[in-house]
């Protein structure tokens, strides 16, 4: 069974608020999904591409999961008060955006 890349793209409304939305990710949300069956964890900034002017401050989180068992189980179990938490630290008035994408690991390398 492939292991499942869940990613999740926090836009914040400028580095102030990406900084405060760091701290509150690392480590205690990231440990929680970590308990909830994720095996690892990378927090990924985008750099700015200087072909279409300055980058959103992004902050991309993946998640890699053993299978697609083991992150339904996350999404069930789990999700739904991480979720809630982040809405209550980082609700829609705020204007951090969030967005959420699933993939199948194919291949691997170190």
């Amino acid at each position: 069974m492939p292991a499942i890349l869940y990613t999740v793209r926090a836009t914040c409304k400028d580095i102030q608020q990406r900084g405060r939305f760091l701290s509150w990710l690392s480590p205690n949300h990231v440990a929680a999904v970590l308990r909830g069956g994720a095996t690892a964890v990378r927090i990924v900034l985008p750099l700015p591409d200087d072909r279409s002017g300055p980058t959103p401050a992004v902050v991309e989180t993946q998640y890699t999961f053993p299978s697609r068992k083991a992150f339904d189980t996350y999404l069930r179990d789990h999700a739904p008060a991480l979720r809630a938490d982040a809405l209550q630290h980082f609700p829609p008035e705020s204007g951090v955006t969030f967005a959420r994408q699933v993939a199948e690991i194919a291949t691997e390398l170190p």
